[in-house]
């Protein structure tokens, strides 16, 4: 192999890429069983399970900014890069390597630790979407708990 280390580090990049979305999903549908737990019953509230789970990144980005409001995680989502290397990590890494890394390519030259420092900064996403899901597990407990009281 060329280059075993780059890709190591391209998959666990793809790893937390994975992660974020996974992430994503569950932020977005339970941010949805929020919504629909706290709406009136004149006011229907439908989502489809299928909508969320079939959705690429970036619509799964859009959609998380529709229902958080936590604007400087959805700006870290949103940065045009974060996408840019997902793709290439997801499309192009692997003919990168073995074919074309001498290319002319806007991803070259790029180093093993490049790829790393876009793997720590997914992961720090992977944990920040963490801590938001937790808390909106807390609230939909809330609403829950009060829904059984009524």
């Amino acid at each position: 192999m060329r280059d075993d280390q780059y890709l190591v580090s391209v998959s666990k990049a793809l790893l937390s890429y994975q992660m974020v979305e996974e992430a994503l999903k569950l932020c977005i549908g339970v941010s949805y069983e929020v919504i629909a737990a706290s709406n009136p019953p004149e006011v229907s509230f439908r989502f489809s399970p299928a909508s969320i789970n079939d959705a690429p990144l970036g619509s799964l980005i859009k959609m998380f900014a529709k229902v958080s409001n936590n604007d400087a995680l959805i700006k870290e989502l949103q940065a045009k890069e974060l996408g840019k290397w997902r793709n290439f990590f997801a499309h192009n890494a692997f003919a990168h390597e073995f074919m074309s890394r001498d290319s002319k390519s806007s991803y070259t030259p790029h180093t093993v630790e490049e790829v790393k420092q876009v793997s720590r900064y997914v992961g720090e996403l992977v944990l920040k979407l963490g801590e938001e899901l937790k808390a909106l597990q807390n609230v939909h407990a809330r609403l829950k708990n009060d829904h059984e009281r009524i």
